[in-house]
Protein backbone atom coordinates (compact mmCIF):
# COMPACT_ATOMS: atom_id res chain seq x y z
CA UNK A 1 0.00 0.00 0.00
CA UNK A 2 2.83 2.35 0.85
CA UNK A 3 4.51 1.63 -2.51
CA UNK A 4 1.26 2.34 -4.37
CA UNK A 5 0.89 5.69 -2.54
CA UNK A 6 4.47 6.65 -3.37
CA UNK A 7 3.86 5.80 -7.03
CA UNK A 8 0.69 7.92 -7.10
CA UNK A 9 2.51 10.91 -5.58
CA UNK A 10 5.40 10.56 -8.03
CA UNK A 11 2.99 10.30 -10.97
CA UNK A 12 1.10 13.41 -9.80
CA UNK A 13 4.33 15.38 -9.56
CA UNK A 14 5.26 14.25 -13.06
CA UNK A 15 1.96 15.48 -14.47
CA UNK A 16 2.32 18.83 -12.72
CA UNK A 17 5.86 19.22 -14.09
CA UNK A 18 4.62 18.54 -17.64
CA UNK A 19 1.94 21.22 -17.46
CA UNK A 20 3.07 24.38 -19.26
CA UNK A 21 1.61 27.67 -18.24
CA UNK A 22 1.83 30.45 -20.81
CA UNK A 23 2.32 33.92 -19.38
CA UNK A 24 1.99 36.97 -21.61
CA UNK A 25 3.84 40.09 -20.51
CA UNK A 26 2.47 43.36 -21.77
CA UNK A 27 4.35 46.56 -21.04
CA UNK A 28 2.32 49.57 -20.09
CA UNK A 29 2.88 53.08 -21.45
CA UNK A 30 4.57 54.02 -18.16
CA UNK A 31 7.02 51.14 -18.52
CA UNK A 32 7.82 52.18 -22.10
CA UNK A 33 8.38 55.77 -20.94
CA UNK A 34 10.76 54.54 -18.27
CA UNK A 35 12.70 52.52 -20.85
CA UNK A 36 13.38 55.44 -23.19
CA UNK A 37 14.05 57.78 -20.23
CA UNK A 38 16.87 55.44 -19.23
CA UNK A 39 18.44 55.82 -22.69
CA UNK A 40 17.94 59.60 -22.76
CA UNK A 41 15.72 61.91 -24.78
CA UNK A 42 18.42 63.63 -26.87
CA UNK A 43 20.06 62.18 -29.96
CA UNK A 44 22.91 63.23 -32.26
CA UNK A 45 23.51 61.40 -35.56
CA UNK A 46 25.68 61.68 -38.67
CA UNK A 47 24.63 60.87 -42.24
CA UNK A 48 27.15 58.44 -43.73
CA UNK A 49 25.89 58.77 -47.33
CA UNK A 50 26.62 62.51 -47.57
CA UNK A 51 29.97 62.08 -45.82
CA UNK A 52 31.12 59.49 -48.37
CA UNK A 53 29.46 60.79 -51.55
CA UNK A 54 30.39 64.51 -51.53
CA UNK A 55 32.03 64.66 -48.94
CA UNK A 56 29.66 66.75 -46.83
CA UNK A 57 28.97 67.20 -43.14
CA UNK A 58 25.33 66.35 -42.38
CA UNK A 59 24.52 66.21 -38.68
CA UNK A 60 21.09 65.92 -37.03
CA UNK A 61 19.84 66.68 -33.54
CA UNK A 62 16.61 65.00 -32.45
CA UNK A 63 14.66 65.57 -29.22
CA UNK A 64 12.43 62.67 -28.17
CA UNK A 65 9.31 64.47 -26.97
CA UNK A 66 7.54 61.27 -25.83
CA UNK A 67 7.55 57.59 -26.92
CA UNK A 68 5.38 58.48 -29.93
CA UNK A 69 6.86 61.71 -31.34
CA UNK A 70 9.99 63.84 -31.65
CA UNK A 71 11.32 67.01 -33.27
CA UNK A 72 14.70 68.29 -34.36
CA UNK A 73 16.78 69.73 -37.18
CA UNK A 74 19.50 68.73 -39.65
CA UNK A 75 22.47 70.88 -40.65
CA UNK A 76 24.18 70.21 -44.00
CA UNK A 77 27.52 71.72 -45.05
CA UNK A 78 29.17 70.86 -48.35
CA UNK A 79 32.90 70.38 -47.73
CA UNK A 80 33.99 70.53 -51.37
CA UNK A 81 33.82 73.28 -54.01
CA UNK A 82 34.06 70.76 -56.85
CA UNK A 83 30.53 69.79 -57.88
CA UNK A 84 31.74 67.30 -60.50
CA UNK A 85 29.09 66.49 -63.11
CA UNK A 86 26.16 67.58 -60.94
CA UNK A 87 23.83 70.18 -62.45
CA UNK A 88 22.85 71.49 -59.01
CA UNK A 89 24.01 70.84 -55.47
CA UNK A 90 23.38 72.12 -51.97
CA UNK A 91 26.12 74.16 -50.38
CA UNK A 92 24.38 74.73 -47.06
CA UNK A 93 20.98 73.75 -45.69
CA UNK A 94 19.02 73.78 -42.45
CA UNK A 95 16.05 71.38 -42.15
CA UNK A 96 13.76 71.35 -39.08
CA UNK A 97 11.37 68.39 -38.81
CA UNK A 98 8.65 66.79 -36.69
CA UNK A 99 8.24 63.00 -36.46
CA UNK A 100 5.53 60.55 -35.48
CA UNK A 101 6.68 57.07 -34.36
CA UNK A 102 4.71 53.85 -34.74
CA UNK A 103 6.00 50.83 -32.80
CA UNK A 104 4.98 47.74 -30.82
CA UNK A 105 4.66 47.69 -27.05
CA UNK A 106 7.90 45.76 -26.60
CA UNK A 107 9.99 48.49 -28.25
CA UNK A 108 11.71 51.50 -26.75
CA UNK A 109 10.19 54.91 -27.38
CA UNK A 110 11.40 56.91 -30.38
CA UNK A 111 12.18 53.73 -32.28
CA UNK A 112 10.75 51.84 -35.23
CA UNK A 113 8.84 53.08 -38.27
CA UNK A 114 8.21 56.83 -38.46
CA UNK A 115 6.66 59.49 -40.68
CA UNK A 116 7.84 63.09 -40.67
CA UNK A 117 7.14 66.55 -42.04
CA UNK A 118 9.98 69.01 -42.68
CA UNK A 119 10.93 72.32 -44.25
CA UNK A 120 14.29 72.67 -45.95
CA UNK A 121 16.06 76.05 -46.13
CA UNK A 122 18.97 75.70 -48.53
CA UNK A 123 21.63 77.69 -50.34
CA UNK A 124 22.64 75.90 -53.53
CA UNK A 125 24.47 76.18 -56.88
CA UNK A 126 22.90 75.25 -60.18
CA UNK A 127 23.96 75.31 -63.85
CA UNK A 128 22.45 77.36 -66.65
CA UNK A 129 23.21 76.42 -70.27
CA UNK A 130 23.13 79.13 -72.94
CA UNK A 131 22.77 78.20 -76.63
CA UNK A 132 23.40 80.92 -79.21
CA UNK A 133 21.65 80.05 -82.47
CA UNK A 134 23.27 82.90 -84.39
CA UNK A 135 26.72 83.64 -82.94
CA UNK A 136 28.19 86.92 -84.11
CA UNK A 137 31.97 87.12 -83.74
CA UNK A 138 31.76 90.93 -83.87
CA UNK A 139 29.67 91.07 -80.69
CA UNK A 140 30.99 90.21 -77.24
CA UNK A 141 29.04 87.71 -75.17
CA UNK A 142 27.99 84.11 -75.53
CA UNK A 143 29.38 81.98 -78.34
CA UNK A 144 27.63 78.86 -79.55
CA UNK A 145 27.37 77.16 -76.12
CA UNK A 146 28.24 78.16 -72.57
CA UNK A 147 27.53 76.90 -69.03
CA UNK A 148 27.24 79.36 -66.14
CA UNK A 149 26.96 78.37 -62.47
CA UNK A 150 24.42 80.42 -60.54
CA UNK A 151 23.73 80.69 -56.81
CA UNK A 152 20.29 80.72 -55.17
CA UNK A 153 18.37 80.24 -51.93
CA UNK A 154 15.21 78.14 -51.61
CA UNK A 155 12.58 76.98 -49.14
CA UNK A 156 11.08 73.52 -49.66
CA UNK A 157 8.43 71.93 -47.40
CA UNK A 158 8.06 68.16 -47.67
CA UNK A 159 7.39 64.82 -46.00
CA UNK A 160 9.20 61.54 -45.55
CA UNK A 161 9.28 58.12 -43.93
CA UNK A 162 11.95 55.96 -42.34
CA UNK A 163 12.89 53.42 -39.72
CA UNK A 164 15.15 53.59 -36.68
CA UNK A 165 16.77 50.89 -34.58
CA UNK A 166 18.05 51.52 -31.03
CA UNK A 167 20.12 49.14 -28.90
CA UNK A 168 20.26 49.01 -25.11
CA UNK A 169 23.40 51.18 -25.03
CA UNK A 170 21.65 54.02 -26.85
CA UNK A 171 23.36 53.63 -30.25
CA UNK A 172 20.99 54.22 -33.15
CA UNK A 173 20.86 53.26 -36.83
CA UNK A 174 18.42 55.03 -39.15
CA UNK A 175 17.30 54.90 -42.78
CA UNK A 176 15.08 57.69 -44.10
CA UNK A 177 13.74 59.05 -47.39
CA UNK A 178 11.59 62.05 -48.28
CA UNK A 179 10.63 64.54 -50.99
CA UNK A 180 9.79 68.23 -51.00
CA UNK A 181 9.09 71.06 -53.41
CA UNK A 182 10.57 74.56 -53.57
CA UNK A 183 8.11 77.39 -53.11
CA UNK A 184 10.59 80.19 -53.88
CA UNK A 185 11.75 79.39 -57.44
CA UNK A 186 9.30 81.39 -59.55
CA UNK A 187 11.95 83.58 -61.20
CA UNK A 188 13.56 82.54 -64.48
CA UNK A 189 16.87 83.42 -66.12
CA UNK A 190 16.77 86.13 -68.81
CA UNK A 191 18.46 85.73 -72.17
CA UNK A 192 21.40 88.17 -72.56
CA UNK A 193 20.25 89.02 -76.11
CA UNK A 194 17.82 87.78 -78.78
CA UNK A 195 18.67 84.46 -80.37
CA UNK A 196 20.07 82.91 -77.16
CA UNK A 197 18.16 79.91 -75.76
CA UNK A 198 18.40 78.97 -72.09
CA UNK A 199 18.18 75.65 -70.26
CA UNK A 200 18.20 76.08 -66.48
CA UNK A 201 18.90 73.31 -63.97
CA UNK A 202 17.34 75.29 -61.14
CA UNK A 203 15.63 72.56 -59.04
CA UNK A 204 11.88 72.51 -58.47
CA UNK A 205 11.81 69.51 -56.12
CA UNK A 206 14.26 68.08 -53.59
CA UNK A 207 15.13 64.59 -52.42
CA UNK A 208 15.92 63.98 -48.77
CA UNK A 209 17.40 60.71 -47.61
CA UNK A 210 20.21 59.13 -45.71
CA UNK A 211 21.73 56.34 -43.66
CA UNK A 212 22.62 57.62 -40.19
CA UNK A 213 24.46 56.37 -37.12
CA UNK A 214 23.89 58.18 -33.86
CA UNK A 215 23.93 58.13 -30.07
CA UNK A 216 21.12 58.83 -27.64
CA UNK A 217 21.90 60.51 -24.31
Amino acid sequence: MKKVLILLIAFSNFLIAQEVQKVEVVRTDDQISNLFDELGTNEIKLDLVDLIAFPAFDITYEKIKNPYSSFGASLFLNLTSDDGSLNWTDQFSFTPFYRFYFFNKEDYGGKGFFAEVFTKFSSYNYDVEYYNNNPDPTQPGIDYWEIVTEKSFGIAPGAGIGRKWVNKLGWTFEINIGVGRFITNAQMEDAPRPGVNIYSYRPEAIFKGGICIGKRF
